[in-house]
C-alpha cells in the first residue's frame, strides 16, 4: 500500500510522464474515434447513471466497462459546452473523482486516459447539462361549484405532476392551465417539478386552497354617462370573483367590454364607452358566466336652443317607471311620462346658460342618469312686458319690485319715475328716496321697462301709482285730525269679487299698528279719538286686493301736537292741605325742564318730572312770601324746542 501511495503522488507530480507529447501551454487535443462508451457519471447518493446533472447533488465519473482496467483514468470539469482545459495537464485528477455542480448551466467534463508512464493518452469527452432543482412556482385560484383552477410554470422542469389534497399526481405540461375538482375535504394543492431525462432533478411545493365566499347576485343599481365615458354603481361585488362588463348589440347578443375596469366593490367603468344596454357577467377562473345582472340602458340627452325654450329629446331603449329632470341642478316640477322622449322648457332667460341632466327611475335603488348639458338660451322676439308693484317702507321711501316673466335675476332694468329715468341696473328692487312733498298733487306715477342678455327690450310697464296719505289737525289742540289721499293705480284689473280695499292705520312710535280703521277710495276722513298720550300722532295707509301681491302702504303722514305746560299763578304752602306745592301740569310733558329763580336770579328749585313738586322752601327755609320767575323747556317728538316762562307767587 505505502507503494501504490507513493506510485500515485509520483504520477500526479509529473505530468509530463502521462503527457508527454502534449506540454503544458496549449489546449488538450481531443482523441479521434472515441469508443462507444467512454465513462459514466454515477450520482453518489443512488448509484445510478446520469444523463444531466443536478445543482447540489454529488457524482462521481468513472470509465465504462469496456475500457482497458490496467489504463489510468483522470478527470477534468470545465463551464463551458465542449470547452476543453487550456493548458493541458495540470488540473486532471486520477478516478475515482467526484463533483458537486454549485450552479445551473452546461459543463464539460474531460476525460485524460493512458497505458503507462510516458505513452501518448488519449483525450475524451463528454457535454452535461447541470438542472437547478427549485419549489415550483405555481398559481393556485379556488372556484365556484367546488373547482380549483391551477396555473404549472413553464421552466425550469420539463414535467410536473398536480396533486389535489391527497389524491393521486396527475401529470401536467409546462405552462398548463387546468382545472380540478376538489375532493372533499382537500385543502391543499401540491405541485411536483421534474427533467423527462433525469427524474433526480426534482422538488415540490404546496399551496393552500382558499375557498371563495358565496356569489351574491350582481346587480347595477346606477348607469350614469359623463361625456363619453359610462359609470356603472352596482350592489357589493363579492370578492375574488371576475366582473365582466357586457353590451348588447343590434344583434341582440351581449359582448364584453374589454376597457371596462372595476374601480372599487361597487364601481366600474367603461371609458369611450357607447350607448346601449349593458349588463355585468360574473366569473371566476374556472368559469366564464356563472351569473348576469339584470341589463340597465344608458340615457343619452341632447339639448338644442329655440326661440324662448331649450328643446330636450333624449334616448332611451326601455321605459322607466318616472324621470326626474333637473335644471341647473335643481329639479323641475314637470310631469313626463315614461314613453316621453321629448320636452321643452319654456322657463328661460335669452343669454343665460343652463346645465340639463335627467334621470330615469326604474325602481327606488334602480336609476339611469345622463350627462349633463349646458346650453345657452336664445331668442330674438321682445321679452314679456315686466310687472311693477310700489310701495312706500317706514322712512317714506317708495319701494319699487319688478317682476319679468321667465328673467328671475338676469337682464337689466331701467325704472322710471313720471316718464323719468331713476336707475338702471340688474336688480328687481330699489328705493326711490327723491320724493320729499307728500300732496295729493304730487302722487308719482311709476314704470319699468326691461332689455334681455340678447339686447331685446321689452315694453314699458303700465303706471303704477302709489297712494299718497296727507294729515293735519283741524284745531290749536289737535283734538281731531284731518287725512286725506289719492288713489292708488296701476293694480290689475279688479274683478267683481275682488277690488281695491283700503284701511287707515294709526300707528304706535315703533311702528306696530295701534289701530286700524277700513276706510273708502274717496280720499278724506277725519280722526275724532286721536291716541292722547301721544304727542306725534302717525298714520299709514294700506291697498290691498285687486290682484295685488303684497299690501301697497302710502306715505307715514304725522300730525305733531303742541306741547302745554300748566303752572298756577300762585301757591299756599301753609300746611292746611290745600294748594299746599308748586306743580307742573300739561299734556305730552315727557322730556322737560322746569327751573324757579328767585329776584336774585338764584335757582331754588328744579324738576324733570311731574311727580316731582315746590313745597316753597328755600334752602330748607321755610316758605317766605313773595314772587319768583320760572321757566319750562322741553323737547317735542318733533325734535323742536318749546320754551314758556312765567311767575308764581307764594301767599300766607
Amino acid at each position: 500500500m505505502p507503494f501504490v501511495k507513493s506510485l500515485l503522488f509520483w504520477l500526479l507530480l509529473s505530468p509530463g510522464l502521462l503527457l508527454p507529447a502534449i506540454g503544458w501551454a496549449q489546449t488538450c487535443p481531443v482523441t479521434p474515434n472515441p469508443p462507444t462508451c467512454t465513462f459514466e457519471v454515477i450520482d453518489v447518493q443512488s448509484g445510478t447513471p446520469v444523463q444531466r446533472l443536478c445543482v447540489g447533488r454529488e457524482v462521481r465519473f468513472t470509465p465504462c466497462s469496456s475500457r482497458n482496467p490496467s489504463f489510468l483514468y483522470s478527470y477534468q470539469v470545465v463551464p463551458g459546452n465542449g470547452v476543453l482545459p487550456n493548458p493541458c495537464g495540470p488540473d486532471f485528477v486520477l478516478s475515482p473523482v467526484t463533483y458537486r455542480p454549485t450552479q445551473a448551466g452546461t459543463v464539460t467534463i474531460v476525460e485524460n486516459s493512458q497505458a503507462a508512464p510516458g505513452a501518448t493518452p488519449t483525450i475524451f469527452f463528454r457535454v452535461f447539462e447541470v438542472s437547478d432543482s427549485p419549489a415550483p412556482a405555481f398559481t393556485v385560484a379556488a372556484c365556484a361549484q367546488g373547482l380549483v383552477q391551477v396555473r404549472v410554470p413553464g421552466s425550469p422542469y420539463t414535467s410536473y405532476a398536480v396533486q389535489i389534497g391527497s389524491g393521486a399526481p396527475v401529470a401536467a405540461a409546462p405552462n398548463a392551465v387546468v382545472t380540478y375538482p376538489v375532493p372533499a375535504g382537500a385543502t391543499s394543492v401540491t405541485v411536483t417539478g421534474r427533467y423527462t431525462d433525469n427524474t433526480l432533478c426534482t422538488n415540490s411545493a404546496t399551496q393552500p386552497i382558499v375557498p371563495l365566499a358565496p356569489l351574491a347576485s350582481p346587480t347595477i343599481q346606477n348607469i350614469t354617462l359623463q361625456g363619453t365615458t359610462v359609470q356603472l354603481t352596482t350592489t357589493a361585488l363579492t370578492a375574488g370573483y371576475r366582473y365582466v362588463v357586457e353590451r348588447e348589440t343590434t344583434a341582440g347578443v351581449y359582448q364584453a367590454v374589454p376597457s371596462a375596469v372595476q374601480n372599487s366593490a361597487t364601481s366600474l367603468t367603461v371609458p369611450s364607452a357607447q350607448p346601449g344596454r349593458y349588463r355585468l357577467r360574473a366569473a371566476d377562473d374556472c368559469t366564464e358566466e356563472l351569473r348576469t345582472s339584470a341589463p340597465l340602458s344608458t340615457l343619452t340627452l341632447t339639448v338644442a336652443a329655440a326661440e324662448r325654450r331649450n328643446q330636450l329629446t333624449w334616448q332611451l331603449p326601455d321605459n322607466p317607471a318616472s324621470y326626474e329632470l333637473t335644471r341647473n341642478g335643481t329639479p323641475i316640477a314637470v310631469a313626463l311620462s315614461p314613453a316621453d322622449r321629448a320636452y321643452a322648457d319654456t322657463a328661460v332667460a335669452c343669454g343665460v346658460q343652463y346645465s340639463y341632466r335627467l334621470t330615469a327611475r326604474y325602481s327606488s335603488t334602480v336609476t339611469s342618469v345622463s350627462d349633463m348639458l349646458p346650453i345657452r338660451a336664445t331668442a330674438t322676439q321682445p321679452p314679456a312686458t315686466p310687472r311693477l308693484f310700489a310701495t312706500f317702507d317706514l322712512r317714506n321711501r317708495v319701494v319699487l319690485t319688478a317682476n319679468v316673466a321667465r328673467f328671475p335675476t338676469t337682464g337689466q332694468l331701467t325704472y322710471l319715475s313720471d316718464a323719468r329715468t331713476l336707475v338702471t341696473t340688474p336688480n328687481r328692487t330699489v328705493r326711490d328716496s327723491s320724493l320729499t312733498r307728500f300732496g295729493a298733487g304730487a302722487a308719482p306715477c311709476f314704470q319699468v321697462r326691461f332689455v334681455d342678455d340678447c339686447g331685446n327690450r321689452s315694453a314699458d310697464s303700465a303706471p303704477f301709482c302709489p297712494a299718497l296719505l296727507t294729515a293735519e289737525q283741524t284745531d290749536y289742540r289737535g283734538s281731531t285730525i284731518r287725512l286725506g289721499w289719492s288713489v292708488l293705480r296701476g293694480v290689475p284689473a279688479a274683478t267683481p269679487t275682488d277690488s281695491l280695499r283700503y284701511r287707515l292705520l294709526v300707528l304706535n312710535p315703533d311702528n306696530t299698528v295701534l289701530r286700524s280703521i277700513p276706510v273708502s277710495s274717496r280720499g278724506a276722513y277725519i280722526d275724532v279719538a286721536p291716541p292722547t298720550d301721544q304727542q306725534q300722532v302717525r298714520y299709514r295707509l294700506e291697498v290691498t286686493g285687486a290682484g295685488l301681491s303684497a299690501p301697497s302702504y302710502s306715505n307715514i303722514a304725522s300730525v305733531t301736537r303742541r306741547v302745554e305746560a300748566f303752572v298756577p299763578t300762585a301757591f299756599t304752602p301753609n300746611g292746611d292741605g290745600l294748594n299746599d306745592v308748586l306743580e307742573i301740569k300739561g299734556r305730552f310733558l315727557n322730556t322737560f325742564r322746569f327751573t324757579v329763580v328767585d329776584r336774585n336770579g338764584q335757582e331754588v328749585f328744579q324738576s324733570t318730572n311731574r311727580s316731582q313738586t315746590w313745597d316753597g322752601r328755600v334752602r330748607n327755609a321755610p316758605p317766605v312770601p313773595g314772587s319768583f320767575v320760572w321757566r319750562f323747556e322741553a323737547t317735542d317728538e318733533a325734535g323742536q324746542t318749546v320754551v314758556q316762562r312765567g311767575t308764581v307767587t307764594i301767599l300766607k
